[in-house]
């Protein structure tokens, strides 16, 4: 029997990191802690298997609230901490600071390790640039 692209892709024992294989920019939006696990999830394993070439993570809206929220321990914060550890161009994530001054939590994502601005130009310029888009 052949095997097709995604019975290869799911052999655990094949290693799959291609070089050059592109630019995404991760905007968490949803205020659902799943999804924002979701997000952060997917961008550690991206950045520390070198799944992409880039990777930015950008809170947006009422992810930042909810993110803002959460126990010191909880996974979520876990994985932001361990992108934001892993340093580099991917390492520091964005927040929106016109949603984080709206909620009140500028400070709090500040202290999680955000860079807080209006990040609308800078996504529109990674997105100009060829970042592929992917949304939570």
């Amino acid at each position: 029997m052949a095997m097709t692209p995604l019975v290869a892709f799911a052999d655990f024992g094949a290693e799959y990191s291609p070089k050059e294989s592109g630019n995404v920019v991760i905007i968490i939006q949803s205020a659902d802690p799943e999804a924002i696990f979701g997000g952060l999830l997917y961008a550690s394993c991206a950045i520390k298997n070198k799944w992409m070439d880039n990777v930015k993570v950008v809170f947006w809206g009422p992810s930042e609230k909810t993110l803002a929220e959460l126990a010191p321990d909880s996974e979520q914060i876990k994985l932001l901490k361990e992108i934001i550890a892993m340093g580099g161009k991917d390492g520091k994530p964005w927040a929106c600071g016109a949603f984080s001054d709206r909620y009140g939590v500028t400070k709090k994502m500040v202290d999680l390790g955000f860079e807080v601005f209006h990040p609308g130009k800078a996504t529109s310029y990674l997105i100009k640039l060829g970042y592929q888009v992917w949304t939570w």
